[in-house]
């Protein structure tokens, strides 16, 4: 499977979590950076960064921002500045959820980055949570 395949099956899986978490697409407002969005509309610039997904319940209680990470990845600068800054956005906003997607070999090592990453966040009620194909499992 190619990378940009890989990727677009990570974000998928962001958007399954995102509807068990929100409701279904018809009760939820979401945003997807893919090629085809669901409902043609792009996540909006965080920090500089466009996340993957930016979903949010109606009438807005719950925002949830998702990422998905090849195993390639995952470690970058990029993706720490990336991570960093979508974290500090929902430590400013009640009931946050940041969803970081990666392949399984990556999982043990997405939990560790997110909360090296998430500590000065510490304080905020953000729910962190990795996907990793072994089930979603809160950090």
């Amino acid at each position: 499977m190619s990378e940009s395949a890989t990727h677009a099956d990570l974000v998928q899986a962001v958007i399954v979590y995102t509807e068990r978490e929100l409701g279904g697409l018809a009760d939820i407002a979401v945003r997807e950076d893919a090629v085809r969005p669901v409902r043609g509309e792009r996540p909006p610039r965080i920090e500089g960064y466009v996340p993957d997904v930016f979903a949010t319940d109606v009438p807005t209680t719950t925002t949830l921002i998702g990422e998905a990470k090849t195993l390639r990845d995952v470690e970058t600068d990029h993706s720490h500045r990336q991570i960093s800054a979508f974290l500090s956005y929902l430590s400013k906003t009640p009931r946050g959820v940041f969803v970081l997607s990666v392949p399984l070999a990556a999982g043990a090592t997405a939990r560790r980055l997110l909360a090296e990453i998430n500590a000065p966040f510490a304080g905020a009620a953000t729910r962190t949570v990795v996907l990793d194909r072994s089930g979603s499992a809160e950090c």
